[in-house]
């Protein structure tokens, strides 16, 4: 079972922004300030009001830079949502007007937004693309805060490219690694500038790398810590992601109970508060912990509503939806950069014909990269479906090993009513055959008795055709053919007759398929007879 332990947290909480751990310049008017405030203040603690508000601003809006900062937050409120192609629309609508505006720190900011997106998505490349850019961005304008910000999403980046990317022990190993020394900057430029949030996110951020690294005891003191800032300051979103985490460290350290207890307390005071992004993935570690205390009914159960919220808050149509998206806003920039040099080619045509000339091999030559681009994103894209059909296959497995299970149990149950029970029940008679040879009864116990063997005989009759019908030993010795005639001849009667054929050639397949086509023929049988009102039945085996 896949644990998703650090990166399933921050997806639930690391990557939606506070108003403490940066700041932005707000806009002059002072109506539009106090709503955006307000919206920025309640994006954790009432998504909805926050939404409220950030509409509010947005029609209000007459400056550039209030229209992009608002379709932000807006941004935010559907990334909470899960509904990451409308908070993609927003973000490209803010980073549009900022370009505009060459408003560099804001732009920095918004490529954080993006490469938060495509990290919950699990899309490392992408969400790399644009973590460095942000990153290189407030490097260039000397921004302490937004450069210690940019540090820690790359390494969070890291920590769990192994869910985005498949990696070896050792290439794991040197991730975590790597996302330790980003986290460890990111952590000394947080003091230094008195960050109190950041350094207890960078100290959650270390707990899991260390924890990953099998040193859970180190991680243990770092996450506690954060934890406690948390408590003090009644930080919610943190106190959920923290517990989740501090989950995953008592489960290396096999205190199950406390484990589960942080789990179980995250997921209560997640949904209490409305904070529930991502909250699929701690029900998965939850299971993965029930698994290992060997309790294995809840581990079922656990991963069950995994699954349940994962394949409803996730699906290809999402995916496709957000790439489209993507792809728009990538299209009109060079749609642009097209008709730039559109224009400039027009001024050039004044020119010398040997200008001319010069003009039309760059045309070539752009041709030429706008084709190889082309094959570059079609040969991503070819891998990005590898994964995708990689993940069903994954869930196909799951299934057939629930399936497997089912027969398995199927058949001990069948052995132990037969070779258990029924031996018992024979014996059982046996004895009472050899009592009645040695005892003088009247009339009417004799009748008594005998009719005391007729009922062990029926019952003994009963239990085998139960134990048949769970497992049919024809199947398990002799294969499909013969369990399917046994089958139709067990039925066979006055009323209704069950002509079985075979085609083909006779040899044993796969035992699980042997035994999922049984179980499909025995229901169309068994379907057959209770609604048709048929007096002949065929079944062809080919």
């Amino acid at each position: 079972m896949k644990l998703l332990c650090v990166f399933s947290v921050l997806c639930m909480f690391s990557f939606i922004h506070t108003s403490g751990f940066w700041q932005q310049d707000r806009p002059q008017d002072p109506k539009l300030r106090k709503l955006l405030s307000k919206a920025d203040s309640l994006q954790n603690i009432n998504p909805d009001s926050s939404f409220f508000y950030s509409q509010k601003a947005l029609t209000a809006a007459s400056l550039p830079k209030d229209i992009s900062e608002a379709n932000q937050y807006i941004g935010r409120y559907y990334i909470q949502k899960e509904d990451f192609g409308k908070a993609l629309s927003y973000f490209l609508s803010a980073l549009k007007i900022e370009e505009v505006r060459n408003d560099e720190r804001r732009i920095a900011d918004i490529f954080d937004d993006l490469g938060n997106i495509y990290v919950i998505m699990e899309k490392f490349d992408k969400a790399l693309v644009y973590n460095n850019k942000s990153l290189l961005t407030s490097q260039k304008l000397k921004d302490t805060l937004g450069i210690a910000k940019s540090l820690s999403h790359i390494g969070v980046l890291h920590l769990s490219r192994e869910f985005c990317q498949t990696r070896t022990n050792d290439e794991k190993a040197k991730d975590y690694t790597i996302a330790i020394g980003y986290f460890n900057k990111s952590l000394e430029l947080s003091k230094k500038i008195g960050n109190e949030i950041g350094v207890a996110k960078n100290n959650v951020n270390l707990g899991n790398a260390y924890n990953k690294l099998g040193q859970p005891e180190k991680a243990l003191q770092m996450i506690t810590k954060s934890l406690e800032y948390y408590k003090k300051v009644d930080d919610w979103n943190g106190i959920t992601e923290t517990l989740s985490n501090l989950g995953q460290v008592y489960n290396r350290l096999k205190q199950y109970q406390k484990a589960i207890g942080c789990f179980s307390q995250c997921i209560a005071e997640g949904k209490k508060r409305n904070l529930t992004q991502g909250i699929q993935y701690v029900y998965e570690a939850m299971s993965q912990t029930y698994d290992n205390a060997k309790d294995y009914k809840h581990a079922r159960d656990s991963y069950v509503k995994y699954m349940i919220i994962r394949d409803s808050i996730y699906n290809s149509e999402k995916s496709k939806q957000i790439f489209e998206l993507d792809a728009q806003y990538q299209a009109e920039k060079k749609k642009k950069e097209i008709l730039r040099l559109t224009v400039a080619k027009r001024n050039r045509e004044l020119f010398i014909y040997i200008l001319a000339l010069v003009v039309i091999v760059l045309i070539f030559i752009y041709l030429n990269i706008q084709n190889k681009r082309k094959i570059t994103q079609q040969a991503l894209d070819i891998k990005e479906q590898k994964i995708f059909q990689m993940e069903k296959d994954r869930q196909l497995v799951a299934t057939q090993s629930v399936l497997q299970g089912e027969e398995a149990e199927r058949s001990r149950m069948a052995r132990d009513l037969h070779d258990g029970l029924g031996g018992l029940l024979s014996g059982v008679k046996l004895s009472l055959s050899n009592m009645k040879g040695n005892m003088v009864l009247s009339t009417g116990s004799l009748e008594k008795f005998d009719h005391a063997l007729s009922l062990l005989d029926t019952s003994i009759r009963e239990l085998r055709r139960v134990a048949h019908n769970m497992m049919p030993g024809a199947l398990v010795n002799f294969g499909l053919r013969e369990a399917l005639s046994d089958f139709c001849s067990s039925i066979n009667n006055n009323t209704i007759h069950l002509n079985f054929q075979f085609f083909g050639v006779e040899k044993r397949i796969d035992p699980s398929f042997e035994i999922n086509t049984f179980r499909i023929a025995q229901e169309l049988i068994n379907n057959a007879l209770k609604h048709s009102n048929s007096t002949e039945l065929m079944i062809q085996l080919i």
